[in-house]
């Protein structure tokens, strides 16, 4: 069971709103169970295997992400890296998911209003 039922958008702010959305977004029983750490994962990305860096809740978003999307983790994280225009993947992805939410935050506060 998902909890977005009770998503409630605020004011953006430096630590955001996107953080709480993407787990309210997860099932509860993953949502309870989020691992604070960072965790380096692998993943091959044009051929070539590399790694990422993520929070849980950020690997689970990504993951989410994707599949709303219909692709591979794998060719989301290629769209991610070709597009990046400096840092690392790591960082990458991070802004993608928070640009992903962002977004989300604002079409659900547009239909809101």
């Amino acid at each position: 069971m998902s909890r977005i039922e009770n998503l409630t958008i605020g004011i953006p702010t430096s630590d955001g709103i996107v953080v709480n959305e993407i787990v309210r977004e997860m099932p509860e029983a993953i949502a309870n169970v989020i691992n604070p750490d960072i965790v380096k994962r692998s993943i091959v990305v044009a051929g070539h295997k590399t790694s990422v860096s993520l929070e849980d809740a950020f690997w689970h978003a990504l993951k989410d992400i994707a599949r709303e999307r219909g692709q591979s983790l794998r060719s989301l994280v290629a769209e991610i890296d070709a597009s990046r225009t400096g840092g690392n993947l790591s960082s990458a992805v991070r802004l993608h998911v928070l640009d992903h939410y962002r977004r989300r935050a604002g079409a659900l506060g547009a239909i809101k209003s």
